[in-house]
């Protein structure tokens, strides 16, 4: 479908709209808690004569249209709250009437239930009400848990997990989707990512400055079609949130068992209506977060020719000392023009500094086992003739600003929404160096052999020669290999303008919302990476002085040399003139990771809510066309002193047309089912495919595919919901994906076709390449990695979700409340060469499970969150890289002292779980992280 007659079925529904005549009778209103003071989101407001149904949306308003004159009677239900109604005559002008729930609760954030119940509550209303598959996390639940980051938040909504790093929440993933292929948005602005793939990072935005968070797992034609997991939409406080003045203060402490260090946080939170037109509201976060982590790691494994499996490459310890300094702002102003119009101006500014030293300390070329050593099931013994110890100070600066200006009016039957919106994120390496001192030629001084220990993987174990062993320990041993200092900065910057129309209209008898619309997105992404390299002559000695890490919790005790302090003094090194500059990697890794992307997405839909009696379907169509242009550089570095580079261009456009329907049937006023399918499409990382390119002197390649087509799926829901209690849900759901044209890299290498080592010719590897490698000129190549489209790949799993008050089934009970999720789920993709693997990152288990107390002044969770290995990268069929299931144990306690102060405790990774990777096999390790268990303590006002 082309784009021209997308825009003539989008003002054809309008227009279908407008065929069925106008009604000005309306009832309208607003649903509060009994103070009057908090609206409740989510409500079911039911006129019973006409079997008419709607909810309230997040202030709490409801409206019908088109009522014909009458006596009638108007029913409020919400989970939490016994059902009210109240009789309202229609006579030929608007009525308002409104409605007050429970019991006056006016304390903390004056809701109709508090703590754990009241986020139960906030969060079941919400999906029970909604016209698509959403979860939800309501603004009460973001303070139950010991959450310092959005992602840590989002892993207690089922089906979702997350990536960490240093321990920390980063990435997330909905159904175990590999979180590049979901979408993150703030107050609806597509978040901007600085790294160079789409998946956003959320360690960055404190939770603290949060109202709510809603996943929308089954995408609707209004919503950008992105994403094929689902959406991850953050809401920011509103000053309508609550009825006049709100100010909250929150200040904590945190206390980590390795870095036995106390590490602020605070929080200011200040709303206010004026002359119940105009609302402000205001968050300030700030946290400085001490993290220390101890890691080991592993480069490769391989196998003998007996299939024994063995590293063959390096093993290294590495010490993580951060501190990650979060600043975070968000200023928000409604205003109620008249009774038509709302205008709004949301911002968000975040400011991130993570401020790092690792040192590492690296046994190299342990594959030498193979030949002149000693190769058994669990252990290498190694001739070790060459070591490296390196210390890296790095100071990353990321910003995300978001800026949304926009509103809605209302005239009769008729409501349009407008907004133009301003996103951008930046991330700056300019203030690095790193460092590396290499010990070489062991054997020559120091002969003898190291046993490396596998019995327990996770942990592994060095032994042997003591001589050796003491040889590799001191630093006078070392000469500098390498000075590297890194000037470089990523940026990405969105602007968007839409503009979407409804019109609420009787048809038959049949109440639909006929809405369409039309959005612009102008994105712009850039990388710039700038290296210089040096090689003086320097010694470790001068750059060391205390021994070993204290309290180092591995295997192979770990150096504190190179010192970073020490080593502070290398950045005099920043001149490309100086004798020591190494002018050709300097040129390589500067020039080939540098990329400019610019895409524009032109997007238009139509679509019809209708409302059937018990059933409610929104179905309609998306039409996204996408244009986008590509420059990159090829580098070729064969010949350092003929070194050479080339711009690369690339263009290209297409359309998607994308249609959706979603189906709910109320069975009765406790059984709710849902139907759902819809279209998407995930554009390529950028990384994937921008057109660079570089070629060693080894005549291997790596390059980006700027061909690759986007990826596109069919999604299909079916999901049932059950609400046998005042504070309950039973639902489960099973879910399919129909993929085409996924992402994998891979790699390519020139087949030997004799005994001699002769290549295959060259015109058949370019045959079985995904790109054309016309461009080097060079046929001498050997191997090619990059990135390829694969033709099908598949998802289908299932969903359950327990929520349960115990007092409903259990009087003496009284106060407890569970909650438990699982989703299972499983996958499948082929490769080009036949091979099928899971999808990437895809995990097959995702569960959790919390038990709350929330009664009096006492407000106590406990929580388990499991997330199932999954695949990260592929490498060989026995040696993909896993990340391994993980089992994270969290609890809180909160007490009111009064009816504005409470005092809290919290305690984060409990057991002290470990993250770890590993090759194909858990008896190959690749990665292992250990991060210690946390403590946090603190205080909250509230008035």
């Amino acid at each position: 479908m082309t784009f021209r007659k997308a825009k003539l079925m989008t003002v054809s529904l309008i227009g279908l709209g407008l065929a069925h005549g106008a009604f000005a009778d309306t009832i309208q209103g607003q649903v509060t808690d009994a103070s009057g003071e908090a609206p409740l989101e989510g409500a079911i407001v039911t006129i019973e004569e006409l079997n008419r149904s709607t909810s309230t949306g997040r202030f709490g308003d409801y409206r019908f249209v088109g009522v014909p004159d009458g006596e009638y009677s108007i029913s409020v239900s919400y989970v939490g709250a016994d059902a009210v109604s109240d009789t309202v005559i229609v006579a030929g002008a608007p009525t308002e009437l409104d409605f007050t729930l429970g019991a006056d609760v006016r304390y903390l954030d004056n809701v109709l239930v508090v703590g754990s119940a009241a986020a139960a509550a906030g969060a079941i209303n919400q999906q029970r009400a909604a016209d698509s598959i959403i979860s939800v996390i309501d603004s009460d639940g973001l303070g139950d848990f010991p959450d310092t980051t959005v992602a840590d938040s989002l892993q207690r909504v089922p089906g979702l997990s997350i990536v960490t790093d240093q321990g920390e929440g980063r990435y997330v993933s909905i159904r175990g989707i590999n979180t590049d292929l979901i979408a993150a948005s703030i107050n609806g602005v597509r978040t901007p990512s600085p790294e160079d793939r789409r998946g956003v990072l959320l360690d960055g935005v404190p939770s603290d400055l949060l109202d709510g968070i809603e996943v929308q797992k089954s995408l609707t034609p209004d919503v950008d079609a992105d994403s094929l997991g689902g959406i991850i939409n953050l809401k920011t406080i509103s000053a309508f949130d609550r009825d006049g003045q709100f100010i909250r203060a929150n200040i904590e402490g945190r206390w980590n068992e390795i870095t036995e260090e106390v590490t602020p946080k605070a929080t200011f939170t200040y709303s206010n209506v004026f002359n119940n037109n105009f609302g402000v509201a205001f968050s300030l976060n700030y946290q400085d977060l001490r993290i220390e982590a101890h890691n080991s790691e592993f480069g490769e494994f391989g196998f003998t020719d007996d299939g024994v499996a063995f590293a063959n490459d390096d093993f290294e310890n590495r010490w993580y000392d951060l501190t990650r300094e979060r600043l975070g702002f968000v200023a928000n102003f409604d205003w109620r023009v008249n009774e038509n119009t709302d205008l709004y101006l949301r911002t968000l500014f975040n400011n991130y500094v993570d401020d790092e030293v690792r040192n590492k300390f690296e046994f190299r070329d342990l594959g030498d086992a193979e030949d002149d050593g000693v190769v058994a099931a669990d252990s290498s013994t190694i001739p070790l003739n060459e070591m490296d110890t390196e210390v890296r100070v790095r100071e990353e600066t990321r910003n995300i600003q978001t800026i949304a200006l926009g509103g809605e009016s209302q005239l009769d039957l008729w409501t349009a929404s407008y907004e133009v919106s301003y996103a951008f994120a930046d991330e700056q390496d300019d203030n690095n160096h790193d460092v590396t001192f290499r010990f070489e030629d062991i054997q020559d001084s120091f002969p003898g052999f190291l046993t490396l220990d596998l019995a327990n993987p996770e942990v592994p174990r060095i032994s042997g020669d003591q001589t050796l062993i003491d040889a590799i320990y001191d630093p006078s041993n070392y000469e500098l290999d390498s000075l590297e200092r890194e000037f470089s900065v990523n940026e990405d910057t969105e602007v968007s303008a839409r503009f979407d129309l409804s019109r609420d209209s009787i048809l038959n008898g049949m109440p639909v919302v006929w809405k369409g619309g039309f959005k612009i997105r102008d994105r712009e992404k850039t990388r710039d990476e700038n290296f210089l390299f040096f090689e003086p002559d320097l010694n470790l000695a001068e750059f060391s002085r205390d021994a070993l890490i204290e309290n180092w919790r591995l295997g192979v005790p770990q150096p504190t040399w190179p010192d970073p302090e020490l080593t502070r003094s290398l950045r005099s090194f920043n001149d490309a003139s100086d004798p020591d500059f190494e002018a050709a990697d300097s040129f390589v890794d500067s020039a080939v990771a540098d990329y400019e992307i610019n895409e524009q997405i032109l997007a238009a839909y139509g679509m019809g809510t209708f409302d059937i009696g018990a059933l409610t379907i929104v179905a309609g169509v998306r039409v996204e066309q996408t244009d986008v242009d590509l420059e990159g550089v090829s580098v070729n570095a064969i010949d350092e002193d003929n070194l050479a580079s080339e711009g690369r261009f690339f263009s290209d456009d297409y359309t998607n047309v994308l249609p959706s329907i979603n189906a709910k049937y109320e069975f009765n006023d406790k059984l709710i089912g849902r139907a759902a399918y819809y279209a998407a499409v995930v554009r390529p990382a950028f990384g994937e495919v921008a057109p660079a390119a570089a070629i060693n002197d080894d005549l291997e390649v790596e390059a980006g595919n700027p061909n690759l087509d986007a990826l596109e799926a069919d999604n299909f829901d079916l999901t049932l919901e059950y609400y046998p209690t005042e504070l309950s849900v039973i639902s489960v759901g099973v879910f399919y994906k129909d993929i085409e044209n996924a992402i994998f890299g891979d790699r390519y290498d020139r087949e030997e076709i004799d005994d001699m080592g002769t290549l295959e010719p060259f015109a058949d590897f370019q045959a079985r390449v995904p790109i054309d490698l016309a461009f080097l000129n060079n046929e001498d190549i050997t191997r090619v990695d990059t990135f390829v489209n694969v033709d099908s790949s598949e998802i289908w799993g299932a969903e359950f979700n327990y929520v349960q008050s115990l007092e409903d089934l259990v009087p003496a009970l009284e106060g407890f409340l569970v909650s438990a999720n699982l989703t299972l789920t499983d996958s499948e993709s082929t490769l080009p060469d036949g091979r099928t693997v899971r999808f990437l990152n895809q995990a097959d288990t995702v569960w959790n499970l919390a038990l709350g107390y929330d009664k009096g002044p006492w407000d106590l969770r406990v929580s388990a969150n499991f997330r199932g290995n999954n695949l990260d990268e592929l490498i060989d069929e026995d040696l993909d890289r896993t990340i391994d299931d993980r089992l994270l144990i969290e609890a809180s306690a909160k007490f009111d002292v009064n009816d504005n102060l409470q005092i809290y405790v919290e305690g984060k990774n409990l057991t002290d779980e470990p993250e770890y990777y590993f090759f194909g096999s858990e008896s190959r390790p690749m990665q292992y992280d250990e991060f210690g268990t946390s403590w946090i303590f603190g205080a909250r006002l509230t008035y």
